[in-house]
């Protein structure tokens, strides 16, 4: 039962971080504007922990300053960007585009890889 009730707790504090950001972020807001949204709002990049993996846009974000890239599909122009707060918990933002100056926000949830 102690168990079941710890589990349901995570489940509700975890839906709440993504719920939370329903309140700053939208979709198709352009990148940059949202990822200053997500860090006044507390949340602070995860940055990949190896970022020799990375390639193609990932690694130009990475590059260009945005550690918290984890990885950007080759062939859809998607990206995951992750963020924790201080109480660990996970904001993963979508955002879609090849360039930077042109990426938007498609999606977020509180899933971390």
């Amino acid at each position: 039962m102690r168990r079941l009730l710890a589990l349901l707790m995570t489940i509700s504090v975890s839906a709440y971080a993504a719920d939370q950001a329903d309140t700053f972020l939208k979709k198709d807001q352009p990148f940059k504007p949202a990822r200053k949204a997500v860090l006044m709002h507390g949340w602070k990049p995860f940055k990949n922990p190896d970022p020799s993996t990375l390639m193609g846009v990932d690694k130009i974000l990475y590059r260009a300053g945005y550690k918290e890239v984890y990885s950007c599909a080759m062939d859809i122009g998607v990206c995951i960007l992750q963020y924790k707060d201080k109480k660990g918990q996970c904001l993963s933002v979508f955002v879609k585009g090849e360039e930077l100056r042109n990426m938007v926000v498609s999606d977020w949830n509180n899933e971390c890889q």
